[in-house]
């Protein structure tokens, strides 16, 4: 069945949490909001619980699959939220996830008539009743095995391990999970190939897989056509969790590179204390928190470098942010980056936590405007290629009449 106009209606799950600085999940959620492919209507599932059209039920289910999801960093990661010391947020990140509702949505209907189906971004999701009976699309970046293993220091057997554990907890609770319990789905959207190998060694069927980009807004012309000061060069992080980010190898290289190059500058957009950084701040500008509007108006135009070494990465939004400005991209060699940044074409890739081959690579750019704008150019070119907005529109609408009519 479909709404009005023949449209194919999707109630959409995935986060979109209203605060300054939001990560990479939340961007793709309102960008689906906001640009839906043709003939396809979103509800959002947030405006549906307030209408009363679905409810949120099973908390002790959703709290004990929220504990799934919280596989907690063992001692010395870099990894704490706000004023408690590691020990504790260890302890009580075990015992508590931060909120059940924000990592698996479970969601209750009586009736759900008014939509064809139902696809789940980001977020795990038990359903009861009528919603069960929709199709079920699940969509990730990566997968959790990714973090435990590249960000958590977790063992290649300590990583299975949990996955297995997850696994178990996971479909004995009957929630469906991108990487874990994808029995319910009737495809899983993967953004990139190393998502695609990570979860056919997770035991996800081949023929439920899709390979799909993320699709971003193209900048305003406005934005494109900013002229940067020449007399400097400035080198651009943004990301939620700096230390994640690759943030300490970001103020070592570049404390390092300013001390040839007095022209170099640095932008952090990041949620770190000054006095974190250990580093002398001059050249260097602090935004804790930007709406993404402003992110577009005020900082990637007046950046010449994009920088993204991080530790562990689910995919690399403000990368492919960066390329769609034409700025060249400096990203680490882990994850889907390689396949985001071309080495020596659109960027240069680096090991990850790496000061030192950070610096060079940093330095390579810094004295090589030729270099920038050849690399820019090349990555602006691979934007309108694989992640303009038409072209995963027209993917997902594929996708969805494959489901529908399939």
């Amino acid at each position: 069945m479909t709404g009005a106009g023949g449209d194919v209606r999707v109630l959409l799950v995935g986060p979109d949490r209203r605060s300054a600085q939001v990560c990479g999940d939340d961007i793709v959620t309102r960008v689906l909001l906001s640009h839906p492919p043709t003939g396809v209507r979103y509800d959002h599932f947030e405006a549906a619980l307030q209408s009363g059209a679905i409810a949120r039920t099973r908390w002790t289910e959703a709290w004990l699959a929220s504990l799934c999801m919280h596989s907690r960093p063992p001692a010395g990661v870099p990894y704490v939220w706000g004023p408690l010391p590691p020990w504790r947020y260890r302890l009580w990140g075990r015992l508590l996830p931060d909120r059940p509702d924000e990592d698996v949505q479970w969601l209750a209907a009586s009736r759900a008539d008014r939509w064809d189906l139902l696809h789940a971004w980001a977020y795990p999701v038990g359903l009861v009743g009528a919603l069960r009976r929709l199709p079920l699309i699940l969509h990730a970046a990566t997968g959790n095995t990714d973090l435990l293993r590249n960000y958590y220091g977790y063992s290649a057997d300590l990583t299975r391990r949990v996955a297995a554990r997850d696994t178990r907890l996971l479909r004995a609770l009957g929630v469906a999970h991108d990487l874990y319990a994808t029995q319910q789905a009737r495809c899983v959207i993967v953004a990139s190939r190393y998502a695609w190998d990570l979860h056919l060694a997770a035991g996800v069927p081949e023929h439920k897989l899709r390979l799909l980009r993320i699709g971003l807004e193209s900048p305003p012309k406005d934005t494109l056509a900013v002229q940067r000061d020449p007399s400097v060069c400035r080198f651009t992080l943004v990301g939620h969790q700096f230390w994640r980010k690759g943030g300490r190898a970001v103020v070592a290289a570049f404390a390092r590179l300013r001390a040839r190059h007095p022209e170099a500058r640095l932008t952090i957009v990041s949620a770190v204390a000054p006095q974190d950084l250990g580093i002398d701040l001059t050249g260097v500008e602090l935004i804790p928190a930007l709406p993404r509007e402003l992110i577009y108006q005020t900082v990637y135009p007046r950046t010449d470098v994009l920088l993204l070494p991080s530790l562990a990465e689910g995919y690399g939004m403000s990368v492919v942010e960066g390329m769609s400005f034409g700025l060249p991209v400096i990203a680490s060699r882990i994850s889907a980056l390689p396949e985001l940044v071309q080495e020596g074409v659109s960027g240069l890739l680096v090991p990850p936590d790496d000061p030192e081959a950070l610096e060079g690579a940093m330095r390579r750019l810094l004295e090589s405007s030729t270099l920038r704008v050849q690399f820019g150019q090349a990555g602006r070119a691979a934007f309108v290629r694989e992640h303009a907005l038409p072209v995963t529109q027209a993917g997902l609408r594929r996708i969805y009449q494959e489901v529908l009519h399939g």
